[in-house]
């Protein structure tokens, strides 16, 4: 009778040992699963832009053929003109103004704004412009 209950023992250590084997491989599986999903719906997204057309919030699909990068840039160039020279008597406007306007560009920009300042033309001098009246 004990070496029957000893050969119970030993067969239900094996089925634990079975089912914690099993849901280990379950929590791996399903696991990898959502990884893959997640990296899957993360790279169709990076494939859409969002673009702001007068406060409305547009979302376009990336196209592979590049048939729209020259009005992409046009309008690119154009926004970074608006904001970096745009004229307002609000000193605290003019910096988040270049601010953003530098966020646009490269390098180059912000070598000529720094240039710009080291001239001694700065926000003081755009804000005195701008609040001069015109003739």
């Amino acid at each position: 009778m004990e070496f029957k209950s000893l050969k119970n023992i030993e067969t239900s250590f094996k089925q634990i040992r079975l089912f914690g084997i099993v849901f280990v491989v379950m929590c791996t599986l399903i696991t990898g699963y959502a990884v893959w999903n997640s990296y899957a719906f993360a790279e169709a997204q990076r494939q859409k832009i969002y673009v702001l057309d007068g406060g409305k919030s547009l979302m376009l699909a990336l196209s592979q053929d590049s048939q729209n990068r020259p009005v992409e840039a046009r309008e690119h160039v154009k926004r970074f003109h608006e904001l970096f020279f745009t004229l307002s008597p609000d000193k605290n406007a003019i910096e988040s103004n270049i601010k953003r306007s530098l966020f646009l560009a490269d390098k180059s920009a912000f070598n000529y704004y720094r240039d710009l300042s080291e001239k001694g033309i700065t926000t003081v001098s755009f804000q005195a412009i701008s609040a001069r009246p015109y003739r």
